[in-house]
């Protein structure tokens, strides 16, 4: 205890440990180590809601423009928002509700919402379930303007190719109209063949380089012409299952 640090002779690297074996000592009781012990500020109910720029403050604000705003109901839109957002940056189908906008960016349908709160004031309007069996969420309108050998650009990634097949595939199970696309490059997941059968929709020239994609996500047009392997423009960092 008497003993100075520099009557040991550490040198540089060396690590010195010691013990407290005071009975009494502060740190060997966790005082200084321990934040339970530690007495904690608690604010009143009444003084947090006298307070300005809080969550509570920010969702009062948000009733007074909108009657049916709630927390849970904006946590919960949020929350569908991020889970769409990762999908399309997966190259994933999108759910319901859910559309790229003129920046690739995945945003909610506002014209989806639109027809939600329209259909919710009309007494004859159809239920979600018979609305999707008139018309089905990916039906022939998404492909109208697509046909086989059309060059096209697939998003999220700006991944290009040709168009190799458009219509139904019944062994996938979500139903409704696709498009095979058979990529310049190996950033697909098929060759052509659906994985659950083997059978095979399009030619594409590898296992990589043919997908099926709805016709949401595809643009075509000549300007989509095979990109130079060399133009340091094109984008590769977008993420792929």
């Amino acid at each position: 205890e008497s003993l100075d640090r520099g009557y040991y002779s550490l040198s540089h690297g060396m690590s010195c440990h010691c013990i407290d074996i005071d009975p009494h000592s502060g740190s060997k009781g966790g005082a200084y180590e321990d934040t339970s012990l530690v007495k904690r500020y608690v604010m009143s109910e009444e003084d947090y809601d006298k307070r300005n720029g809080t969550l509570r403050d920010w969702g009062r604000k948000q009733k007074e423009k909108d009657e049916n705003f709630t927390l849970a109901k904006h946590a919960k839109e949020h929350r569908e928002l991020m889970d769409a957002q990762r999908l399309g940056k997966l190259g994933l189908d999108l759910p319901k509700g859910f559309a790229y906008n003129d920046a690739g960016k995945v945003v909610r349908d506002e014209a989806d919402v639109d027809d939600k709160e329209n259909c919710k004031s009309n007494p004859n309007c159809c239920s979600d379930g018979d609305c999707e069996k008139e018309e089905h969420e990916y039906g022939p309108a998404t492909v109208d303007d697509m046909a086989a050998d059309m060059r096209c650009e697939v998003r999220p990634g700006e991944r290009r190719g040709k168009v190799g097949f458009v219509g139904e595939v019944s062994e996938l199970g979500s139903g409704g109209y696709w498009v095979g696309v058979i990529f310049d490059e190996p950033v697909g997941k098929t060759d052509g063949t659906v994985a659950k059968n083997g059978k095979r929709y399009f030619e594409a020239p590898g296992p990589q380089y043919g997908g099926f994609v709805r016709g949401t996500n595809v643009q075509v047009g000549d300007e989509f012409e095979e990109r130079d392997i060399f133009d340091d423009s094109s984008d590769d960092d977008e993420d792929e299952l």
